[in-house]
């Protein structure tokens, strides 16, 4: 027997089990019996209870002190029963002696806040009860979001109501009895079903604010005009083709947005609407744009992808205030000189035309930061340029301006590129060298320094003033004068008349002769210091129309000329 068996039968300690052999049966564990639950899936119908049990206590002992209660979000199928009994006092206050509420005083009835604005968006309500009509002191009520098809009569004997937004859901008409609420001033039924708004809508004489786009509303009711308190009129992405008449009667409008519509011209009486701020016309049928004459606070006027041929020269001497105009992807062929008359001008596109020429006075545009032009046929000025960007573009229009205007007229004096408008004239008078044309008014001075100026003023303060420089300050100081030169300079509406009229340069030299013979009162002068430090001591409001390169160097001191005595 080898040496490894009989170690393993000498040690008594070690057992040997054979390896086929079977390991004990051990007794099955008990386990705990399964709770029998119900498993309800995300996806169900919700139930009443589900949806009473969202109006928590504490949502309504917190809606009941702040008079707003906000159930947007929760996923209700039905509008709790109990919220339309909230402005009433609870079993609990009710069956509560003195005590028990002097006790808890924040719960007590006589602190309660009627519940005024109710928010119920973002659900999935189908209908509204009409209990609502329970809740008489409703100022706001959102129902934004849901999927109703229809809104109760009873809403309309909510005569406080002065927000109303069922956006986002499935009507196509609001019962008549809406049109009757005395306090509505907001009303949104965008991105719904509707084909046209009832001509009862006129009935809500206070109403401000009209959101009815995403619709598929075909025309507008002729009685639309009766909404003369209406300061926002929003019908994007319908198909209205024409807009009534009576529509330049709302005389508070502020905003219209009628873009992706089927319109093909507006209303010529545009101007009536004076108040009108933002005009949004985008992606019609549109032909042409109408002069906006009286439209004096229009800002924004956006007629981008219509078929826009030509810009009325009109139009832009009637919108002084406007900064933003969108012609792009139409079908303009030419620019007029005139767009140099929008002053306050900030952004110009005109890209995706037909345009073959930049005219040249688009440089005298002080405020002109954005000029789109790509997508046109631009002959004149070379590809590179155009890519570089708005400031480049405006400084090659501005150097061939003054390269014209020295071939024309020999100079600066007579640099027109229009009949009427003046490009010099337009740059506050300023040339290629620095000079002040001769037909400029505030060259006067410019000429009296280098001519030597000599004082005409009769006062005794004529010696003492003669040897140094001073100038008369002949446009802004002498309120006679103004009264009978002033607004005939720089007035831009009166360009074609002046030149009409005769040149500026044989008008200004009459002014000057009548201003030298001192005719009034009263006269004006400025005297410069020893140590050229100058600055206003009276009158700091008024303004002296002199070069503004010598206003950036030099300030002056304002100096009355008093009779019969020295300064």
């Amino acid at each position: 027997m080898s040496d490894r068996a009989s170690k393993g039968r000498g040690n008594p300690t070690i057992s040997r089990i054979p390896r086929c052999a079977q390991s004990p049966r051990q007794a099955p564990v008990a386990h705990s019996p399964r709770p029998s639950c119900s498993f309800r899936p995300i996806f169900h119908e919700r139930s009443t209870h589900e949806d009473d049990q969202v109006l928590t206590q504490q949502l309504w002992k917190l809606a009941r002190k702040s008079g707003t209660l906000n159930l947007s979000n929760k996923a209700l199928a039905r509008v709790p029963e109990r919220l339309y009994d909230i402005n009433e006092a609870d079993a609990d206050s009710k069956a509560a002696n003195l005590e028990q509420l002097t006790i808890k005083e924040e719960d007590a009835w006589w602190n309660q806040v009627p519940l005024n604005n109710l928010d119920l968006s973002s659900n999935t309500l189908t209908h509204i009860s009409p209990k609502i009509e329970n809740l008489q002191s409703l100022t706001v009520l959102t129902l934004h979001d849901n999927a109703l098809v229809e809104l109760p009569p009873e809403i309309g004997k909510l005569e406080k109501l002065m927000r109303l937004n069922v956006s986002h859901n499935k009507l196509s008409q609001l019962p008549r009895e809406i049109y009757s609420l005395p306090e509505l001033r907001h009303l949104n039924i965008s991105y719904n079903e509707f084909n046209e708004l009832n001509p009862d809508i006129s009935d809500l004489h206070m109403l401000e604010f009209l959101d009815g786009g995403h619709n598929n509303i075909q025309s507008l009711p002729g009685g639309i005009g009766f909404l003369v308190r209406l300061t926002a009129l929003l019908l994007p992405y319908n198909h209205i083709k024409e807009l009534p008449p009576d529509l330049v009667n709302m005389r508070s409008l502020q905003k219209i947005d009628l873009m992706q519509n089927d319109l093909t011209c507006l209303p010529e009486d545009m101007g009536l609407l004076r108040k009108l701020e933002c005009l949004y016309l985008q992606h019609n049928d549109i032909l042409e744009l109408p002069e906006f004459e009286g439209n004096e606070t229009l800002s924004e006027l956006h007629a981008s992808n219509n078929f826009i041929k030509t810009i009325p020269k009109a139009m832009c001497s009637n919108l002084p205030h406007l900064k933003i105009l969108d012609l792009r992807d139409n079908k303009i062929t030419e620019l007029p000189d005139e767009l140099c008359l929008l002053r306050n001008l900030n952004r110009l596109d005109v890209s995706n035309n037909t345009i073959s020429v930049l005219p040249v006075t688009l440089s005298s545009l002080a405020h002109l930061i954005s000029l789109q032009v790509e997508g046109n046929p631009i002959k004149t000025i070379r590809r590179d340029i155009l890519q570089c960007g708005t400031s480049r573009i405006l400084k090659t229009l501005h150097e061939r301006a003054l390269a014209k205007a020295k071939e024309e007229g020999g100079g600066a004096d007579e640099a027109s590129t229009s009949p009427g408008i003046s490009v010099t004239r337009l740059r506050a008078g300023q040339t290629d060298d620095g000079d002040i044309p001769g037909n400029f008014p505030d060259s006067f001075h410019h000429q009296q320094q280098q001519n030597g100026f000599q004082c005409h003023c009769p006062y005794l303060c004529q010696q003492q003033m003669q040897q140094q420089f001073c100038v008369y300050e002949p446009l802004r100081n002498c309120q006679e004068y103004d009264r009978q030169t002033q607004g005939h300079i720089y007035e831009p509406e009166n360009y074609q008349q002046q030149h009409q009229n005769g040149s500026l340069r044989s008008l200004f030299v009459q002014q000057q002769q009548q201003r030298m013979e001192c005719p009034y009162p009263r006269c004006f002068m400025y005297q410069q210091q020893q140590q050229q430090q100058f600055s206003y001591e009276q009158d700091p409001s008024s303004r002296s129309a002199v070069h503004p390169r010598w206003i950036q160097t030099t300030t002056y001191t304002y100096i009355s000329c008093q009779s019969g005595g020295a300064h």
